[in-house]
């Protein structure tokens, strides 16, 4: 029997830890915009120059400090024309970069309180996404599993040669390379 591996604490991203970090849209709101303008500095179109924005209430924008020209952290985004929460959309990425198996709206809609139609768009979009090759990514991607199989006999052998305890013990590790 092989011993368990853990995750260290500090390394582990719970579903604590993510209602902590994105407990409203509005925190939501926040990070795409510290994503696209750190600090809420960026150029304003109207002054041309770089400027601090601050948030308008009630709506999903910032304005310049100096002449209240209006950006809109969500343009160009996914979530730019959703009425769909931004919660629910971090949180639909949230499962997809936690679990290990595929994810399915039946779930989303389950977790979140929305209908199907919704959890199927929403979970097709983000997966859209992540399989665009034109999208740039901060670093390179991996994702190392193991797992096991059932009912694997070695070659030449049929599965029904093996006992029960082979066939519910037969380990495997499955290793992808990727390259550009």
């Amino acid at each position: 029997m092989r011993p368990r591996l853990s995750i260290a604490k500090e390394q582990f991203y719970s579903v604590d830890d993510f209602n902590r970090e994105f407990a409203n849209d509005d925190a939501c709101l926040e990070y795409i915009k510290e994503q696209r303008c750190p600090n809420g500095v960026t150029k304003c179109e109207k002054c041309s120059i770089e400027r601090k924005h601050h948030r308008v209430t009630g709506r999903t924008a910032y304005a310049c400090d100096h002449c209240g020209n209006h950006i809109y952290p969500l343009n160009g985004t996914v979530f730019t024309k959703s009425t769909t929460s931004l919660k629910t959309w971090f949180y639909v990425i949230y499962l997809m970069g936690s679990t290990d198996s595929r994810i399915s709206a039946k779930r989303i809609q389950r977790e979140t309180g929305v209908t199907y139609k919704t959890a199927w768009r929403t979970l097709h979009e983000v997966r859209r996404l992540l399989n665009n090759e034109d999208l740039p990514l901060e670093r390179p991607t991996a994702k190392i599993d193991d797992g096991e199989a059932c009912g694997l006999a070695p070659e030449g052998e049929s599965a029904a040669s093996l006992t029960a305890e082979e066939r519910t013990t037969r380990e495997l590790t499955w290793v992808g390379i990727a390259s550009d």
